[in-house]
């Protein structure tokens, strides 16, 4: 393994870990403050709404100046954002720092970005599986760190300062060991040059025209079948404490482990997805195999969960859904970016992560309408039914000749 990789599975854990130690409390604090359940849920609101607007500009802009510089600034931002967040204690205040955040942070769009670039086709694909099993990693230590942090007195402030040094940290890696790639094409750096020398203005501006230069087409299906996946996967985590605590009777600790065993399953699956890759769809090139192996056993995933009469047979059927999610979403990840001509890797990625967005914004309010009208346990059957589109979108999957390098 390279020294640049270990430094970009580095700054990806430290980004994932960074937030999962203080979103779990961010409701807690805000009801301390005397927000309403309304108002809690209008937070997560505008930052899936601010990701969605601002992706696909990060991305481009960073076409346009590098990565590495683009990287730094804004974890310098959000570094300073979230010790803000717990330090006032003004819902209003923590609105805008939310939204400022949701504008700036895509430090993972731009790590898959800084793989694009700089790894070969063929190693991709591994690096992807590792980058989500990092994820799923971070997402299991980090709730469990943040939530004793916040038992103490003056808790929240602890968890979020330390939240905003970790992301500072990344920062500094990323000024010493992410830099761009150096190319020999003389045009690319000309250009570059010139970027130098104009205003933040007249930057943003042009990332935002250069969006028109992509072809959204050849993108069509990928977005599709991730609309879906994200989708699926929002109605199934929506209220899911809530939903797993009424239909077993179990405790808000029972209902943790069960969180930090699914992201396990997704760590476990992540590592193995490059030798499944290699072993089962050596000849897969259009990918339209295994995404439609991937969302038929999504399907059954859910049903399975859907129907469960015991926490035991719960579990048992969400060891089928987390492998499923973590198989899908590295190789629709890969998939993407084999896609993607060099010069677009940004602003794809970006409008990717809005693509995910998107989902986020609507699935809350269409589980919640589900859930008021057929019960707690309906969003599941729902999630079934949308999962079940992308086997649809991937028998269309047109054969497809990816990027070369």
């Amino acid at each position: 393994m390279s020294t640049k990789v270990k430094w970009i599975y580095l700054a990806a854990f430290l980004d994932l870990f960074a937030v999962s130690l203080i979103v779990p409390s961010m409701g807690a604090h805000l009801k301390g403050l005397g927000a309403s359940y309304f108002m809690i849920g209008m937070m997560t609101s505008i930052y899936a709404l601010t990701q969605l607007l601002s992706g696909p500009v990060i991305g481009s802009w960073s076409d346009k100046i590098g990565r590495q510089k683009l990287f730094v600034t804004i974890y310098l931002i959000v570094g300073c954002c979230y010790p803000l967040i717990g330090l006032v204690n003004s819902y209003y205040i923590i609105l805008l720092l939310r939204a400022t955040i949701g504008v700036f942070k895509h430090g993972q769009v731009l790590i898959r970005t800084i793989v694009t670039d700089q790894i070969p086709v063929k190693n991709q694909s591994s690096l992807f599986g590792h980058l989500k099993s990092i994820a799923g990693i971070s997402f299991t230590i980090g709730p469990a760190i943040g939530g004793h942090l916040s038992e103490l007195d003056g808790g929240f402030r602890y968890v979020a300062c330390c939240t905003g040094f970790l992301l500072f940290l990344n920062s500094v890696i990323g000024y010493l060991y992410l830099d761009d790639v150096t190319k020999n094409d003389t045009s690319e750096q000309r250009k570059k040059d010139e970027h130098k020398s104009k205003s933040l203005r007249e930057e943003i501006t042009e990332a935002i025209r250069s969006l028109a230069d992509v072809n959204w087409r050849l993108f069509g299906q990928v977005f599709a079948l991730k609309f879906v996946l994200d989708m699926s996967a929002g109605l199934y985590h929506s209220n899911y404490n809530l939903k797993i605590q009424e239909r077993f009777g179990i405790t808000p600790k029972i209902s943790g482990y069960t969180i930090a065993f699914q992201s396990f399953v997704g760590v476990i699956t992540g590592l193995f997805v490059p030798k499944i890759n290699d072993k089962l769809y050596n000849s897969d090139v259009d990918y339209k195999k295994r995404n439609m192996h991937g969302y038929i056993l999504m399907v059954v995933g859910y049903l399975g969960i859907y129907f469960a009469n015991s926490l035991r047979i719960f579990l048992l059927w969400t060891v089928v859904l987390k492998t499923s999610h973590m198989f899908l979403r590295i190789i629709l990840t890969d998939m993407l970016m084999r896609k993607c001509p060099p010069s677009q890797t940004g602003s794809v990625a970006g409008t990717s992560n809005s693509v995910s967005n998107l989902a986020r914004l609507v699935t809350p309010v269409v589980a919640g309408v589900f859930e008021d009208n057929w019960g707690i346990n309906s969003a599941n059957f729902l999630a079934a039914l949308v999962a079940s589109i992308g086997i649809f979108i991937a028998l269309g999957i047109s054969r497809s000749h990816p990027k070369s390098q």
